[in-house]
């Protein structure tokens, strides 16, 4: 209580406007997921250019340091780093961290092997008989999770480009990924040939809002929490998220080197 009643005056005092000097600097753990976070892109990422720019709506500057992503889970629950960036919200997670309020909503979809996989799908069963990748460390909605859980015909690979890989070869049949995401590796590091030996499937799992995680038991974690959802909530009376958004469809946010054509989706 007596922390959120010190992150209420202080926001009380914070201008509307962006602060010429920063009062208080934040480390935040991050991972490297494409195009959303990632230290070789434009701003860090288009998810990490949204956070450096709302907190510095509130004076608050930050630098991201990038770890694996169960790496960064820890060591924000240990206190390393004050937030990481960024999860879905997970209501497992509540237990250890706050999410901020919502940064942006984006789809969960199956991608399938083209000749082995189904054309479309209505319920998990449909998925018993055949064997799903998932990737190391993540956590999935609720449903996800339990059929995971509840299935052993499920084969678990270090990343979300290890299980496109497994299924081109056809060692898993399905595989769950954020939509963008999945285009954006197959984009990005795959063939054309490659590409041809998966899709995506309708409809989509679900709908995944996306939070900065702020680890609970902190002393300033509430004060984070506030400063970040205040500096978020300017961004979007400005219309930046807008822009922001518009940005990464047309590709601002990529590696410099391994360049994407965003026209193409």
């Amino acid at each position: 209580m007596r922390s959120l009643l010190i992150a209420t005056f202080i926001l009380a005092l914070i201008p509307m406007q962006s602060f010429a000097h920063a009062w208080m600097k934040l480390r935040i753990a991050t991972t490297e997921y494409a195009p959303y976070t990632s230290t070789d892109m434009q701003h860090d990422g288009y998810i990490n250019h949204i956070i450096a720019d709302a907190f510095r709506e509130t004076g608050v500057i930050v630098e991201f340091v990038s770890l694996p992503w169960e790496e960064a889970l820890d060591a924000t629950l240990r206190g390393e780093y004050d937030a990481l960036s960024y999860g879905n919200f997970v209501r497992a997670r509540e237990s250890e961290f706050f999410h901020s309020a919502p940064i942006s909503a984006e789809n969960l979809v199956f991608y399938v092997n083209s000749e082995k996989g189904p054309d479309t799908w209505s319920d998990l069963t449909d998925f018993k008989d055949v064997k799903m990748g998932i990737t190391e460390g993540y956590l999935y909605n609720d449903e996800l999770a339990a059929h995971i859980k509840a299935n052993n015909n499920v084969v678990e690979n270090a990343t979300d480009k290890d299980n496109l890989q497994a299924l081109i070869n056809g060692n898993i049949d399905v595989f769950p990924i954020d939509e963008l995401t999945g285009w954006y590796l197959l984009q990005r590091d795959f063939t054309r040939a490659e590409r041809n030996d998966v899709m995506p499937i309708t409809p989509f799992i679900s709908t995944v809002t996306t939070h900065l995680l702020v680890p609970k038991g902190q002393s300033d974690s509430q004060l984070i929490l506030s400063l970040f959802n205040k500096g978020l909530e300017e961004l979007t009376l400005d219309g930046k998220l807008t822009r922001f958004k518009r940005l990464l469809k047309e590709g601002y946010y990529q590696h410099p080197k391994k360049k994407v054509n965003f026209d193409r989706r």
